[in-house]
């Protein structure tokens, strides 16, 4: 019995530290997808104002990507750079999203130009001679008769015009919104700021007021939004460093469609404002261009190899317990994280991987008994119909980590659901500790 322990204890510890090894296997970034904004149909946003170039956002955007690509392609030629289009061609944001996923992109850059609602100016040019009428009425009920008599005045010739934006800089746009930059919610009180303008505004607006949209979100921001605002900000510190207004890192209070599809880190960079002056000017010199992607892959590239370089933590490996030991969570402490009231006895859970799917694996334990053993934790839901024990109190529903991850702790985002009660918690647990929520009736 000795010697069988002590084998399979060797056993045990091996697989541990082979485990451990894969698991800091540096997770290299090796492709990036470049999006240019619009194109096609979709003219984007245009400088339609006095003294403007008319210029399109969807040639600015492609111009710009393109020598993106070019200069990503020079600083980084390990890495694959696949842009959504080289021409001026029409895609909706689902097909964008197709081509980053399918082509399993490691970041997706979006390229786009801003634009305000521009104000109406008007002046006067000269005189013209204008005829109007002296109407007079004679006699009175059926009789009564309209005279008009015509003479000329000289009235004012006015002429209408749109005035070009005061605004100018470059911003970054995340994926869901919860806060805008002070750089650009000041300017958003005195001017009517159109991002994503065009045929397909905005890259098509989430719902987020459905169950599905929240959940969506949450998942999509837990897992990639850090990673997300880790880039967005070198990208920012990198355009600070030029001659261009840096507006910060926004979020829209509507997500971006096109950014929370692509199942990576995202951004999209409203490159300047085509409705302003100057920054039309630059955003279609040639100089202008090759400045904005030359700043950007500078940032992509000092993000790379920050990423390349983070060694994920070391994860414990899964030993199969017994089945006839369910109380093996015994020996951890319960964190109890919520509890929740129900009215009715049956109701369902919804398990996810709360952030990154990263290789989280539990067990679950109901009032005592394994109802899920060894499950990996993924971005679709595992579901367990439960009940109330009329019995107890309080019902224990038990989240045991059978590891940590890539990324610790092991954490996942539980979804209860009754009738047409939702309740979202985020369960954490580890080595040490079990998450526990519990259920009682009213």
């Amino acid at each position: 019995m000795i010697k069988l322990n002590f084998v399979i204890k060797f056993i045990i510890a091996f697989l541990f530290l082979s485990n451990s090894a894969v698991s800091q296997t540096i997770k290299k970034i090796k492709t990036i997808i470049v999006d240019a904004g619009h194109g096609g149909k979709d003219f984007g946003a245009r400088g339609a104002y006095e003294g403007g170039l008319n210029s399109n956002e969807k040639d600015i955007t492609l111009q710009i990507s393109n020598k993106l690509v070019a200069e990503l392609q020079k600083q980084l030629p390990d890495v694959k750079i696949i842009p959504t289009r080289t021409t001026d061609i029409y895609q909706n944001p689902r097909e964008k999203a197709t081509i980053a996923n399918e082509n399993k992109g490691d970041l997706f850059i979006c390229i786009h130009a801003d634009a305000v609602k521009l104000q109406t100016g008007r002046r006067q040019t000269g005189y013209h001679q204008e005829t109007r009428y002296h109407v007079k009425y004679a006699g009175k009920g059926r009789k009564r008769k309209k005279t008009s008599t015509p003479y000329t005045v000289t009235v004012p010739t006015y002429e209408y015009y749109k005035i070009g934006s005061q605004r100018s800089g470059t911003s970054i746009w995340l994926f869901a919104a919860h806060k805008t930059s002070d750089k650009l919610k000041a300017v958003m009180d005195n001017e009517d700021i159109q991002i994503g303008s065009g045929a397909d505004s905005a890259y098509n607006d989430i719902d987020f007021d459905t169950p599905e949209g929240r959940i969506r979100a949450k998942i999509y921001a837990d897992r990639y939004q850090k990673k997300s605002i880790k880039l967005a900000t070198m990208v920012d510190e990198e355009i600070d460093k030029t001659d261009r207004p840096a507006l910060g890192l926004n979020q829209r209070q509507k997500g971006i469609w096109v950014l929370q599809a692509t199942n990576m880190p995202a951004i999209l960079i409203e490159t300047g404002f085509i409705t302003n002056h100057d920054d039309e000017r630059y955003l279609n010199s040639e100089k202008g261009q090759q400045e904005l992607a030359e700043t950007i892959a500078r940032a992509v590239k000092k993000y790379k190899d920050e990423i390349d370089h983070t060694l994920p933590a070391p994860i414990q490996k899964i030993i199969d317990y017994p089945t006839n030991t369910p109380e093996k969570y015994a020996d951890r402490t319960k964190n109890i994280l919520k509890r929740i009231d129900l009215n009715q006895p049956d109701f369902k859970v919804d398990l996810y991987d709360d952030g990154d799917v990263d290789g989280d694996i539990v067990s679950v334990y109901y009032n005592g008994k394994a109802v899920l053993t060894n499950i990996k934790l993924t971005d679709q839901p595992i579901t367990l119909n439960l009940s109330l024990d009329p019995d107890k109190t309080e019902n224990e529903l038990l989240i045991y980590a059978e590891n940590e991850g890539d990324i610790p702790p092991n954490t996942a985002l539980m979804v209860v659901t009754e009738g047409n009660t939702r309740t979202e918690v985020r369960v954490i647990s580890d080595t040490k500790k079990n998450g526990v929520i519990l259920f009682t009736k009213k």
